[in-house]
């Protein structure tokens, strides 16, 4: 049920900074405490999905009003990682990072939708959880990254909704640098391994090519760079199960460089010489991931790029 006392809506105005924080149904952060609200419309959003805990009230508990904890704190880190990087979400969207000009912050989003004159995109989001103040015109630096290709382009804030969830309409870009960064396409995937040397660990592979791919484990484990590793994995094709023990060098060790999952940490892998077997039935599996992953901001993107 959603709180909302008479006081509390009385001081949500626009252009002024939230004196609480507001949340929405399900705990997530809509706007945290000290965010300046930014239009009307943001406004009536909030009163009408907010669950509201004013922190200037002391004789009531922040348990009362606000979320518990994240849940994320109270699984175990590849777990919450799967809620980020799992197929119904990673594999299954495209990542667009916007910002309002060079060397700025930038902000994840997902597109919804393309269209030949607009990109639809949730509404980018602070690392907290809560949405950034976006207006009608305002000019944005975006970037994509896909298959082989790096994208970067420029376009305008054309509409802000809030219904049926917060999202944004920008311009359909007319000029696109693409830069090749990478030989073979890799896929987006939430693939559960075995690390089964040199030290026994569980794993997941994040994106995956027929040369090699992205490994998370949890922050304790470690694995050295130029290391060998064998990895078991198990995959789906079709009506057919493959079970696969691949050995792999560990080529770079990333860190825990996702700021959302400071426990996991992560490294990329080269898949040592494969057998004819490993090898289709890498691509396989990679080629179908793919399929699914190709949209049409895909084609809008490549159609503009200037490389």
């Amino acid at each position: 049920m959603n709180i909302k006392a008479p006081h509390e809506q009385d001081t949500i105005i626009v252009g002024r900074p939230l004196r609480f924080s507001v949340f929405g149904a399900e705990g997530q952060l809509l706007l945290a405490e000290g965010s300046v609200v930014s239009s009307d419309r943001a406004r009536q959003f909030l009163l009408h999905k907010g669950v509201y805990y004013d922190s200037s009230n002391i004789d009531e508990p922040a348990s009362k009003h606000a979320p518990t904890p994240s849940e994320d704190a109270a699984l175990p880190p590849l777990q919450a990682l799967q809620r980020d990087y799992g197929a119904a979400g990673a594999g299954r969207r495209f990542a667009l990072s916007v910002a309002t000009d060079e060397g700025e912050e930038s902000y994840s989003t997902w597109v919804v939708g393309a269209h030949k004159q607009n990109i639809i995109l949730t509404a980018p989001r602070r690392a907290d959880g809560s949405l950034v103040p976006v207006a009608v015109g305002q000019a944005w630096v975006c970037r994509a990254f896909q298959m082989t290709s790096a994208f970067r382009f420029r376009s305008n804030v054309l509409k802000v909704l809030f219904d049926p969830f917060p999202h944004v309409h920008i311009e359909a870009p007319q000029h696109v640098e693409r830069r090749i960064v990478r030989g073979r396409p890799r896929a987006a995937v939430y693939i559960d391994v075995n690390v089964e040397s040199p030290t026994p660990a569980q794993g997941v592979i994040v994106d995956l090519s027929i040369s090699g791919g992205r490994l998370a484990t949890e922050h304790e484990v470690r694995l050295e760079r130029g290391a060998t590793a064998q990895i078991g994995m198990h995959l789906e094709l079709i009506d057919s199960q493959f079970e696969l023990h691949l050995k792999a060098s560990v080529v770079a060790d990333f860190g825990a460089c996702d700021s959302r999952h400071p426990q996991v940490r992560f490294y990329g892998l080269r898949f040592e010489p494969l057998s004819e077997l490993e090898s289709l039935v890498l691509h396989s599996y990679v080629s179908g991931q793919l399929a699914l992953e190709l949209n049409s901001l895909w084609h809008m993107l490549s159609s503009a790029a200037v490389a």
